[in-house]
């Protein structure tokens, strides 16, 4: 991200993945789906995917990545209530879905457990349920103490065994241990409202967990104690993503709101960094890009007469958190999904109506 060019004083912004374009990123800035003016800034697909090879022709909702017998891949969760993965060098389909879930899976995480890379998926079914990828299994028994779906689920290690916090229609925020696919204390959170999405961070040698509830503040959870360390303040309305990376060596939260705002914060103190107006994001992921902090956002597109809400002209932005600004607009198709992530060697992956894409920046 450190070699963004600049284009008519704004910054060199949004490649069309499979063309490479680069259109800017100031007011007047092309929407999704129509050409731009290339400038050499790009971002570039590693392999095309069809919709076909990804899900069976169905949505995708959340999309994970990991390592599974020395190669990248990429786990995602799909309509049809199956787990599926695919081949991040070559974009082709890992095996046969994993099936279990009897309905939508919204969530989609990776992590290991005894040497062994695994996912943790949640559904609309009320369960959570762990996956051992290598053998195309389910391992123990269902996570199933829900009374509605099961939104969102990050990993980390608590005491050197491998945990996860899931969150959920029913107000709660829940600590599991992998190993046995028991639930570990009370609920981390027992809210009035439904609790949307859930990341973790290490700090201080401590996991935490930062939640987002329709109706209430963001909480940072110590995980070892299982209490609140504290709420992130500022947003004017309900928060609908949070992510968690490092900046400048002190973990941090990246979160975007109905306020059409996102903003950063630090997590040691629960103080807001910055902020930074932005159309109201859908959905936020953050990770290192070329070794730098990034946060990458989806939002409707913005036109003369305003923020359009159809479904087809939203895009993605991707932010440098170190220099605290946009740094492009990355469009890949006009349909975009919920589902993206940043993975641990720097990819986005984004699913469209067209399939999974994996775009590297050059």
């Amino acid at each position: 991200m450190s070699h963004i060019e600049q284009s008519d004083g704004f910054p060199a912004a949004a490649a069309h993945a499979r063309e490479g374009a680069v259109f800017p990123a100031g007011p007047e800035a092309t929407p999704a789906g129509q050409a731009g003016e290339s400038s050499g800034v790009r971002w570039r697909t590693d392999w095309d995917s069809k919709i076909d090879s990804v899900s069976g022709s169905c949505w995708v909702n959340a999309v994970a990545s990991t390592v599974l017998d020395g190669r990248e891949v990429a786990v995602v969760g799909t309509e049809d209530a199956t787990v599926r993965m695919l081949d991040l060098a070559t974009g082709l389909p890992v095996g046969e879905p994993l099936t279990g879930h009897e309905d939508s899976v919204m969530g989609v995480a990776t992590t290991v457990l005894d040497g062994r890379p695994v996912a943790v998926t949640t559904s609309r079914d009320g369960t959570a349920r762990v996956w051992d990828l290598g053998a195309r299994e389910q391992i123990g028994q269902m996570l199933e103490l829900y009374r509605g779906p099961v939104n969102a689920v990050a990993p980390t290690v608590l005491k050197g065994r491998p945990v996860a916090v899931t969150v959920g229609d029913d107000g709660t925020a829940r600590l599991w241990d992998l190993a046995t696919c028991e639930q570990i204390g009370d609920h981390l959170v027992s809210a009035c409202s439904e609790v949307w999405a859930v990341d973790t961070a290490v700090l201080g040698g401590r996991p935490v967990a930062v939640t987002s509830e329709a109706e209430g503040p963001l909480q940072v959870i110590d995980l070892a104690a299982g209490r609140p360390l504290g709420e992130l303040t500022g947003h004017d309305g309900p928060v609908q993503d949070v992510a968690t990376t490092v900046l400048d060596g002190r973990p941090i939260a990246v979160t975007g709101g109905a306020d059409d705002t996102m903003r950063v914060w630090d997590l040691a103190t629960c103080e807001q960094l910055y902020s930074r107006p932005t159309t109201e994001p859908f959905a936020i992921s953050a990770g290192l890009v070329d070794g730098r902090p990034v946060a990458v956002t989806r939002a409707p597109s913005v036109y003369a007469d305003g923020p359009r809400y159809d479904i087809s002209s939203q895009v993605l932005r991707v932010w440098d958190l170190s220099g605290r600004g946009p740094a492009g607009q990355v469009v890949d198709g006009p349909w975009f999904s919920e589902a993206q992530t940043v993975t641990p060697r720097g990819r986005l992956l984004v699913s469209s109506h067209a399939g999974l894409a994996a775009l590297t920046h050059h």
